[in-house]
């Protein structure tokens, strides 16, 4: 999320949660400052501690090029970054961080770089997590709040709208309204109701 962006709730029963998945997977954006290493991203912006890097982040693909070396290579405003766990395979063995295997990716892996721009600069970055880490992670990263094209946020809670509950004492449908009246880029996060 940036601070210029419009900022909203959404409360929703536990039964919605899984659906959530769909748009982490289908991709987010979160603010982050510029000079800022993959690794200081993952814990500022998606509230990662070092366990959940080292454990579960086990794939991760910078602008379509796998990396091991998260504390050397930075982020910069409009990067694309996809985050996973562990995938099956040889393939996925190799795509993975930190593996024996990494040689055979190293012609298109992410390097290590110098970090540019003013640490006061706000950035944009595209994310997405996939598989379990989704599963794992997701209700966390929800809470914390993300930013999506207000289109594209009130079709998804158009779809979900059973699972929908009210908030601050604004019915649902006065909120799928007012959603859908916004424009541009949203932040949005998410509270399941227990």
């Amino acid at each position: 999320m940036t601070t210029s962006e419009k900022c909203l709730r959404v409360r929703m029963r536990p039964e919605g949660r899984l659906a959530w998945n769909f748009l982490l997977q289908k991709g987010f954006f979160l603010a982050g400052r510029s000079g800022m290493t993959v690794r200081e991203f993952l814990v500022s912006a998606l509230g990662y501690d070092d366990r959940t890097i080292e454990e579960q982040v086990r794939t991760i693909f910078l602008n379509s090029s796998p990396m091991d070396d998260i504390d050397s290579a930075h982020v910069r405003d409009g990067d694309r970054l996809a985050l996973g766990s562990a995938m099956p395979g040889l393939i996925g063995i190799c795509m993975g961080r930190d593996n024996p295997y990494k040689g055979f990716r190293s012609d298109i892996s992410a390097l290590a770089d110098e970090a540019v721009g003013d640490s006061r600069e706000v950035i944009t970055v595209f994310v997405k997590i996939f598989s379990t880490l989704a599963v794992d992670t997701g209700e966390a990263v929800l809470a914390r709040g993300i930013s999506l094209d207000a289109a594209e946020l009130a079709e998804f809670l158009d779809r979900q709208q059973a699972h929908l509950l009210p908030l601050d004492g604004q019915q649902v449908e006065s909120q799928r309204a007012a959603i859908r009246a916004m424009t541009g880029r949203v932040a949005v996060s998410v509270e399941f109701a227990s």
